[in-house]
């Protein structure tokens, strides 16, 4: 029974590393075709147009990080494993220092 848990955990453990470098590998990906448009020779209009998108996007998901803060507040429950993954993943894509965590998603650092 021992040795079945052991397992579990290795595996879990494993699956949240994996999930955690595909973010990472996503985030880096993310900035070097953002880098490689900024250099073509496009309009400013077209590259101002290509970052403010980007940048709306990272806002939408903060906006539904601090929502899903909000509603945890009111009703004092943890957050589920779920969750915990998808505010890793948004800190490994948009490169957010693990001290800045609570300034950017309203979440405590133990949390993570």
């Amino acid at each position: 029974m021992t040795k079945n848990i052991e397992i579990v955990n290795a595996a879990v453990t494993l699956i949240i590393k994996a999930a955690i470098l595909a973010a990472g590998f996503s985030g880096r990906v993310r900035k070097r075709n953002l880098e490689r448009l900024s250099k073509m020779d496009a309009n400013e209009k077209d590259k101002e147009i290509i970052f403010l998108r980007d940048t709306v996007n990272q806002q939408q998901l903060q906006i539904t990080i601090l929502q899903k803060g909000l509603h945890k507040k009111r009703t004092n429950k943890r957050y589920t494993l779920r969750e915990k993954m998808f505010f890793l993943s948004y800190m490994e894509i948009f490169q957010v220092p693990r001290r800045r965590v609570t300034e950017h998603l309203g979440i405590a650092k133990s949390t993570l």
